[in-house]
């Protein structure tokens, strides 16, 4: 790039972000030099809320950081929310006459042999990413590169984005001078930054509440195997009580902020916001019957998920909608029956959790640079499309 930063613009269900980051190591580490953010009505899984407004809010959080950075910003790297997704997976496997060493060449043909599928009218192939490979049907590996065998499998996650999405965010940003633009899949950068952070090398189970959408993804290896997205998030709690209070919104969301799931309420308790009060338990007992619903779409996503999930499979908690109100995160685990863990960072500026899917983009732009002309650049020929 250009500048000595990489800059990245996330879409949250509630508010863009954008952030301008150098890199400290190849292994995708990062210090953050830069943060612009402006709220907005956000989306569901087929339009923005309030498109005329998209414009002035996406040039609000990149004017913050060109204005912190001095500088203007001419490469972005896109992140496509899960409601503009799709995605599936796709096996392949290539069998040699006597035993060889693996090469970039192979796994490019295994990614290329994995592509059978058709793209629809409206969705543009975003990038093909190799799962795990098996050679000889019985070593697994994330990386077959150098392994020696006679057969190699891989198991492929291709990622596309809905055309709308491009074709609504693409005008404002060449209208501002940024004419190179890397789309990527949200859901898939925020999955390999949380599995990388955590260390966690076989499958997981990522869940990441925002304020009125919820992604849930399943990943292994190095992409995802399953996507889901569902209109459900913090901002219905709100509402809830809203009705069930005959609050305002803006009222009910600060009595969030008082609320202790883990406190055994009894009659007469009360959470007290300026100078009014409600009832604990009746307020409690309206965010756990809203979390066990959310929980519920959890889980009705699974069903259609066509992978074996082992069962010791670890769920972790990120997002903004859930992560901060105290006890949510266990409510939310009474509810799965599941043990559920929370990202955290041992780095205090990748310690928030309603900004792990921007953490995941700029994690994705230094692996992508890294690779610049490598392994993931010809994934991104072979995904190619008019973006």
């Amino acid at each position: 790039m250009k500048n000595n930063f990489m800059t990245i613009l996330d879409f949250g269900s509630g508010k863009i972000t954008c952030m301008a980051a150098t890199k400290v190591s190849d292994n995708g580490e990062f210090v953050i030099k830069a943060v612009g953010q402006a709220t907005y009505s956000g989306f569901d899984d087929n339009e923005w809320y309030e498109p005329s407004l998209l414009d002035n809010a996406v040039s609000q959080a990149i004017n913050q950081v060109e204005s912190k950075m001095k500088s203007s910003i001419k490469e972005i790297y896109v992140g496509v929310p899960g409601a503009f997704c799709a995605m599936v997976t796709g096996e392949s496997s290539l069998t040699f006459h006597s035993k060889k060493k693996m090469d970039r060449d192979d796994v490019e043909e295994i990614v290329r042999k994995a592509d059978i599928y058709k793209v629809s009218d409206d969705y543009i192939p975003l990038t093909g990413k190799p799962v795990f490979f098996l050679v000889d049907g019985i070593i697994r590996t994330d990386d077959a590169v150098g392994a020696i065998g006679n057969k190699l499998t891989g198991l492929v996650s291709f990622s596309f984005m809905k055309k709308y999405f491009r074709n609504t965010v693409a005008p404002i940003l060449v209208e501002r001078g940024i004419n190179k633009v890397h789309y990527v899949n949200c859901c898939e950068a925020q999955a390999s930054y949380i599995a990388n952070s955590l260390l966690k090398s076989g499958y997981s189970i990522i869940i990441d509440v925002g304020h009125i959408t919820t992604n849930v993804v399943l990943c292994g290896g190095n992409g995802l195997l399953f996507q889901r997205t569902f209109a459900l998030g913090s901002g219905y709690l709100a509402g809830d009580l809203c009705q069930v209070l005959g609050c305002d919104f803006n009222f009910a969301m600060a009595i969030l902020e008082k609320v202790n799931l883990n406190l055994e309420v009894k009659q007469g308790d009360a959470y007290t916001i300026g100078g009014r009060m409600v009832d604990a338990a009746q307020t409690n007992e309206v965010v756990k019957a809203r979390i066990g619903q959310i929980a519920e779409y959890v889980m009705r996503s699974f069903s259609a998920c066509d992978k074996e999930i082992p069962a010791d499979t670890p769920i972790i908690l990120t997002g903004g909608g859930l992560s901060y109100l105290r006890g949510g995160a266990d409510a939310f685990a009474q509810a799965l029956q599941k043990p559920v863990r929370l990202y955290r960072s041992v780095n205090p500026q990748t310690n928030r959790n309603e900004y792990t899917s921007s953490y995941g983009l700029i994690y994705e732009a230094i692996r992508d640079s890294k690779n610049t002309g490598g392994l993931l650049s010809a994934f991104r020929k072979l995904r190619k499309g008019d973006n």
